[in-house]
């Protein structure tokens, strides 16, 4: 996965800033309609793109003014972390464990996004994403946050994601091309329907570009 100072400053970081600010357009028309205040963001299986998408789509709300929380709930294979860059060791798990949401977070320069790592990975990740001190959390950021963004596990190998995704207000997939097959999106759409998620869009990542379709609706 691309690293933030990539994104941000690389050779095509205008590219890159116009794909997400056109999918933060998107969704943002939603977020009235369906007072959605938190977003789940998953895939079929990991190395797909969703840990690239949930970063970035938070930072392309707080480029327009939202105060995001953006929460790795990732407790088998975190990224934002080495994302970011960031060498912290508290998170959500140190916020279940009593700390308050202030204290775990940790803020990114020059935006308007915090940034919730995973904290020390527990030996039971599912309970804790499917916990009363889950929802309490989604409960406290509403109150402190404009928007809260979740970066989950994969839908296929692992519940935890089916198991959070009943209890957040909106999910957006992720899929890659030429690797996600059509058989696991069926079965990821599947595992989101039982769960009674809100999907409210599908993310295709991975199209190849040129130089001359750069300015094209996919991002690469």
């Amino acid at each position: 996965m691309k690293n933030y100072k990539t994104i941000t400053t690389g050779k095509h970081a205008d590219f890159y800033k116009e794909k997400f600010y056109s999918i933060q357009t998107n969704i943002q028309f939603l977020l009235k309609k369906q007072n959605i205040r938190n977003i789940l963001i998953t895939s079929s299986n990991m190395g797909e793109g969703k840990s690239l998408t949930s970063a970035n789509t938070a930072l392309a709300f707080s480029d327009r003014g939202y105060k995001v929380l953006l929460i790795d709930a990732d407790l088998h294979r975190p990224s934002l972390k080495k994302y970011f860059g960031r060498r912290g060791m508290t998170g959500l798990m140190d916020y279940f464990d009593g700390m308050p949401l202030v204290d775990a977070v940790d803020h990114l320069e020059d935006t308007r996004v915090d940034l919730l790592m995973t904290g020390v990975l527990p030996p039971n990740p599912t309970e804790w994403l499917d916990s009363d001190e889950m929802t309490q959390l989604l409960k406290e950021a509403q109150a402190m946050y404009d928007l809260v963004i979740i970066d989950a596990p994969p839908l296929l190998p692992i519940t935890d994601s089916r198991l959070l995704s009943a209890k957040c207000d909106a999910v957006l997939f992720v899929a890659l091309n030429k690797k996600t097959k059509k058989g696991e999106v069926i079965q990821a759409k599947k595992y989101l329907e039982m769960a009674e998620a809100n999907v409210i869009g599908t993310i295709l990542n991975g199209v190849e570009t040129t130089n001359k379709n750069r300015e094209g609706y996919y991002y690469k």
